[in-house]
């Protein structure tokens, strides 16, 4: 039997009955729905809990196979629990129950993973068990296919580092066992003592030699081995390269070779492992002047960075001989070797080819038509979350702004001063714009009047906030442009429900 089509069907696990848990303050209500579920058969149990507080205390205690939470609680929304649930990552199936609901409640709730949604409407005991049921056993089948999912994933990852690892292992062991063999008949010649044509400092010179690279193999296979495991993190390749050109710049000028870098002045941000980019453009460089010295005695080396298509692109250029035209499709094997350099197998070039692709990139090499030769490397730049402009001068404020911003995702952009708003306006990019209508100089109203004029598709995602709601000028802007506006002082739940309204709106959501 196919098991992807037995994973489909119904398990007799799906179909156990459970523990659940009533969330509901009114008493009636809650012994009424304990005596529906009770109808489900021997083994079903309950146990109710009157406020949200109890609700989360008895989570942390206790396993239940779904949750049936009233919408309206003495202490806090149904949603909010739902919202603790999903921040907790807690697994649990959920069903909100309420006599008050809309659509944008429902709306909510699944955004925050909700099971399924019951109104308390005539008949709704009669259909609670069906209600019940289903979502356990939906519920149920979920898990164990992102279960089957999880350990599918393992399996996939281990057989890629497997057969990443097996198509290094030939190169390595020729990489060591060639310096290995030098060694070890010059240590014999040595040892044997009685032959004069060797010269002792020559061979100590070989054998330093061989000890030498097989040093620098292994620090490259550990480096190699420390980026597959290093975590990702936001890394600014701009930054990176400048840091990576000074560095690198200083020995090559010894060597006669140049090192130039021309280099944005804004960030291009990736998600990298640190040391696996460092090994990336180390080598290239590495081989780049490694060419020219041979080549030529010395030569220039250009390191440049543009933004297309997403992608951060990163490119090593040199103006030495290239690369022979035989060589390039196979430039990032294992095996490959091109040019008379001394390179080896080419382990270098596989291993930069092998972390470019595990980091989601691309790499390529060709000749310049003007001589020498390019290495093109694409990297995807990391997803950009919302982002907030928000312009209110009272530091403690704005402070608590960006705190309940980045609870919600999005990063906030702040300026104390409307003119600098007006200065950043034409092109900014911002998904949400917040703005408190009365500071100093140019003000909230002055920026939004700007706005209308100049950005109006900033308009529909516009939120303002006023400590005078009754304010003309805010009267009069509300008028012409209805846009939320929120009066100070706010509810954190009213500031959260009006940022993700205008998220869903600008697209972000």
């Amino acid at each position: 039997m196919n098991p992807l089509l037995f994973d489909d069907m119904p398990q007799p696990s799906d179909l156990l009955p459970g523990r659940v848990l009533l969330v509901e303050d009114d008493d009636l209500q809650a012994k009424l729905m304990a005596e529906s579920i009770r109808t489900l058969g021997q083994g079903w149990s309950t146990i109710r809990v009157p406020t949200a507080k109890e609700c989360l205390q008895t989570l942390e205690n206790m396993t239940f196979a779904v949750a049936l939470i009233d919408l309206q609680l003495p202490d806090a929304s149904g949603l909010d629990i739902l919202r603790q649930i999903r921040e907790r990552g807690w697994s649990l199936a959920t069903v909100l129950v309420t006599a008050h609901g809309s659509e944008q409640v429902a709306v909510e709730a699944l955004r925050l993973g909700v099971s399924d949604y019951l109104k308390k409407e005539e008949g709704y005991l009669k259909t609670l068990p069906d209600v019940v049921s289903r979502t356990v056993k939906d519920f149920r089948q979920r898990l164990r296919k992102l279960s089957a999912y999880s350990r599918l994933k393992v399996e996939l990852t281990r057989r890629t580092h497997r057969n990443l690892l097996d198509s290094y292992t030939a190169p390595i062991v020729h990489d060591i066992k060639s310096p290995l063999t030098y060694i070890t008949v010059m240590a014999e010649v040595l040892q044997m003592g009685g032959i004069t044509s060797v010269n002792p400092q020559e061979a100590a010179r070989v054998i330093l030699k061989g000890t030498k690279a097989i040093g620098q193999l292994v620090d490259r296979l550990l480096k190699f081995a420390r980026q597959e495991v290093e975590d990702r993190i936001s890394l600014d390749l701009t930054q990176f390269l400048s840091q990576m050109a000074q560095s690198e710049s200083q020995h090559l000028k010894v060597q006669n070779v140049r090192l130039v870098a021309e280099l944005p002045a804004a960030p291009t941000v990736v998600k990298a492992a640190r040391g696996g980019l460092e090994q990336v453009f180390l080598n290239l460089v590495a081989n780049a002047s490694e060419c020219l010295i041979l080549s030529a005695g010395g030569g220039q080396i250009s390191l440049g960075l543009t933004q297309e298509d997403n992608h951060g692109v990163v490119t090593v250029s040199d103006n030495g001989p290239g690369i022979p035209e035989e060589a390039l499709p196979h430039l990032f094997k294992a095996f490959s070797t091109y040019g008379k350099t001394g390179r080896g197998t080419g382990l270098g070039l596989s291993i930069v080819a092998g972390i470019v692709w595990e980091h989601g990139g691309q790499i390529k090499a060709e000749n310049l038509p003007a001589g020498g030769a390019r290495f093109t490397v694409r990297l995807p730049l990391e997803r950009r979350g919302p982002v907030a402009l928000v312009l209110e001068d009272e530091p403690n404020v704005q402070e608590l702004v960006i705190t309940q911003l980045e609870a919600l995702g999005v990063r906030a952009e702040t300026f104390i001063d409307g003119a600098d708003v007006l200065a950043a306006l034409e092109g900014g990019k911002w998904e949400l714009v917040i703005l408190d209508l009365r500071t100093p100089g140019v003000s909230g109203i002055d920026v939004f009047q700007a706005m209308v004029q100049k950005r109006p598709d900033l308009v529909g995602r516009t939120m303002v906030v006023s400590g005078s709601i009754e304010d003309r000028a805010l009267q009069e802007l509300l008028a012409t442009h209805p846009v939320p506006c929120l009066p100070k002082p706010y509810s954190v739940s009213d500031f959260n429900n009006v940022v993700r309204l205008l998220l869903r709106a600008s697209g972000s959501t």
